[in-house]
């Protein structure tokens, strides 16, 4: 096998400037998105790749110009204070609307049980609505709108609530997400009355994939598809999530196109992610069976460099896919917490679920999985580690080489029991794709 490649940090350093100095906001659907899926095709070409092109793909795209959330004592006259922290969850409805405060807690079917009728909800869950029956008991309340929290950043400033256009289906309360902090606070006040606007519509979009390929040489029909997401959510220039998974695709695809490949490695940056993997979703969606077939394992990274953290290697496979792993990383000497687990929120799970074998990689940011940085202003280039994501880049480049360049291929196209039963479950309950875009309600509630 060849020595492995060096990560390159004034390739890195000139990759971020342009992702996040140059471009900036690269929100799903518009002008930046396009620019970075246009960087990353010329990017393709300087490494002499094969097979590049865009893949642009109809999607519903989103917009809020307004979100106001100001809260009051029950009693009293006093003109009410405004929550700074408040933005609108993606895909919210608009909506002016006003009403006494309700604690929902993590809404289990107990909280529902307190009369709901009129009132504002208070929510604590980051993937709440992603739960059917959640979303349920919140509709058969009467409630007139939802405040959300991400209690993964127990920080007070404000950060991007996402949500999935399957997620929302049939779902029409205005719905705002404010900082953990400031929902302690109004817990801890009660009784409140809320009075929350929101601007916000919803419209036809375009995504786009961007695709190149190093054809292998031996086996050009098993295929590895190395990826990324180019996207980042609203008021943010997505340093880490994602730009570092644009630089951990556009490094391996310089540092492996100097090598001679047995299996072809396909190089994707998808866009609208943060949508949860709608880019990736309908990449799937778009190939033959014999082409879905034909792709053995997915390596996707998502905010890996983070100066501060603990690099985790989800495997969704194997045995012998863990073990390799496993094996790679120790011989390497690179600290990460490695699991055998099927996880949803990222852009290899769509693979998961036609069959395909993954390697999903990311660096959570604090104990327990919490996040410092994630999706607020805060996710910018002075604080990731051209270190930390250059070791991940080489560790990857070497498990890579051992797998393209294989007389066999080391492990099975398949999942352990346990594993096929949990994407099984995850694709059904948590994920609920698919979702079509031309029966999407773009008139479901814009504006005031």
């Amino acid at each position: 096998m060849p020595p492995s490649p060096r990560a390159s940090k004034a390739a890195m350093a000139r990759h971020w400037k342009v992702l996040c100095d140059d471009i900036g906001h690269r929100t799903a659907g518009f002008a930046g998105e396009q620019q970075a899926a246009d960087y990353i095709q010329s990017c393709f070409k300087r490494y002499g790749l094969a097979n590049i092109h865009q893949q642009n793909l109809d999607f519903p795209g989103w917009k809020s110009s307004r979100c106001s959330l100001k809260v009051r004592p029950a009693k009293g006259k006093s003109r009410g204070k405004r929550i700074a922290s408040a933005r609108a969850q993606v895909y919210s409805v608009g909506g002016s609307v006003s009403g006494p405060l309700a604690f929902l807690q993590s809404g289990l079917p107990l909280d529902f049980e307190q009369p709901l009728r009129g009132k504002i909800g208070l929510l604590i869950g980051a993937f709440a609505m992603g739960d059917e029956q959640v979303k349920a008991r919140v509709l058969q309340s009467g409630m007139k709108a939802l405040l959300r929290v991400d209690s993964r950043i127990p920080f007070d400033w404000p950060t991007s609530i996402g949500a999935a256009p399957q997620w929302i289906d049939g779902y029409d309360l205005p719905t705002v997400g404010i900082s953990y902090p400031d929902a302690i606070a109004l817990v801890e006040q009660m009784p409140l009355q809320a009075e929350l606007t929101i601007r916000a519509d919803t419209f036809p979009a375009v995504t786009q994939n961007v695709i190149g390929e190093i054809v292998g040489s031996d086996f050009p029909d098993e295929v590895i598809v190395v990826s990324g997401h180019h996207d980042c959510v609203n008021e943010n220039v997505g340093a880490d999530d994602n730009g570092s998974g644009v630089i951990f695709v556009l490094e391996l695809a310089r540092m492996l196109s100097r090598s001679k490949l047995r299996r072809t490695v396909r190089f994707v940056s998808y866009g609208a992610e943060e949508v949860l993997s709608v880019g990736s979703y309908l990449y799937i969606r778009s190939l033959s069976r014999s082409a879905q077939r034909q792709i053995v394992l997915a390596v996707n990274a998502d905010s890996i460099s983070s100066a501060v953290g603990t690099d985790h290697v989800r495997v969704t496979g194997t045995p012998q896919l863990l073990k390799l792993t496993e094996d790679v990383w120790n011989a390497r000497k690179h600290p990460a917490e490695i699991n055998a687990l099927a996880y949803a929120y990222s852009d290899h799970f769509p693979l998961n679920i036609i069959g395909v074998p993954s390697l999903s990689l990311g660096r959570p940011r604090a104990e327990g999985g919490g996040c410092w940085q994630l999706h607020s202003p805060h996710d910018t280039v002075e604080h990731v580690s051209a270190a930390v994501i250059g070791r991940t880049i080489e560790t990857t480049a070497e498990f890579l080489q051992r797998v393209v360049n294989a007389r066999q291929l080391p492990f099975k196209r398949r999942f352990s029991p346990q594993i096929a039963r949990d994407v099984a479950t995850i694709a059904r309950e948590v994920y609920r794709h698919p979702w079509s875009v031309e029966e999407f309600d773009y008139e479901r509630g814009g504006g005031e």
